[in-house]
């Protein structure tokens, strides 16, 4: 059910009002994937913008909430990209609102850029199909709890994310450590649960270099992927019923101390 327009468009199953959720696409190559799927499935209006074409940001307060996807650029070179200092911008005010916030790979790292933390470059990349497992935090979080201790996920990126001042980390890897936490409404993925065959093809056709720094071929990417598309999926899913649940009935506690800009651990 997209929507041209950030307003409050009925819900043809709950009856009630429920604005647009905004999604937000930063290269051409990275799409929302099965968040797509999940919202048409459960009817809940949305609004695709692209911030790298310059299309202009709604108000926070016009959003149910915020989905902001991945980008090739360091979130540290932001200022050199008149798009996303204004994407930072934007962030910020969602923050600052308490508007809930889902950040996938760079989104995430972007939420842990705006609340002070640092974002750099990991010892390796990431990239192709990875287990992540919840901390003891995460496995009472009410969001990632439901999704197992341990999981596969879709993995592409080179930078890790700090933990912002006062963030528990929700979910922790072996080769990267800092997969997810959880600011009140504001959530960061390290990882990828959006992927499809498609988009993983797409990635490799946009950064057709980067599978040889993991010492893969494109052919063992996809079939990697292939082999738990239905699972990604499925937790995608499981996942995004939590995150839904709590954006519509409000149910989102803290799980969190009051985050302070500029210190990271």
């Amino acid at each position: 059910m997209p929507v041209d327009k950030p307003t409050g468009i009925s819900l043809i199953r709950s009856g009630t009002q429920m604005k647009p959720v905004l999604i937000v696409q930063n290269c051409p190559a990275e799409s929302a994937g099965t968040i797509i799927d999940y919202l048409s499935s459960r009817e809940l209006p949305y609004q695709e913008i692209h911030s790298y074409t310059g299309d202009r940001f709604p108000r926070v307060e016009d959003c149910s909430a915020v989905i902001c996807l991945g980008c090739p650029t360091s979130v540290n070179d932001y200022h050199d990209h008149r798009y996303l200092a204004d994407l930072y911008s934007f962030v910020a005010q969602v923050v600052r609102a308490d508007v809930p916030y889902l950040g996938v790979c760079y989104g995430g790292q972007l939420l842990a850029k705006v609340l002070g933390a640092s974002v750099k470059a990991n010892h390796v990349k990431e990239i192709g199909v990875y287990k992540v497992r919840l901390t003891e935090a995460g496995k009472t979080d009410p969001l990632l709890a439901p999704l197992g201790n341990s999981f596969p996920v879709m993995q592409w990126h080179g930078d890790t994310f700090g933990r912002p001042y006062g963030c528990e980390l929700l979910a922790e890897g072996t080769d990267c450590t800092n997969q997810a936490f959880r600011h009140g409404r504001q959530v960061a993925l390290q990882f990828h649960l959006e992927a499809t065959e498609s988009l993983v093809h797409s990635w490799c056709e946009a950064y057709p270099q980067e599978p040889a720094d993991v010492e893969k071929t494109v052919p063992e990417l996809l079939r990697e992927f292939r082999s738990v598309a239905d699972t990604v999926k499925q937790l995608n899913f499981v996942f995004l019923d939590s995150y839904f649940t709590g954006v519509k009935e409000n149910q989102f506690n803290n799980h969190t101390l009051q985050a302070r800009p500029n210190r990271s651990r």
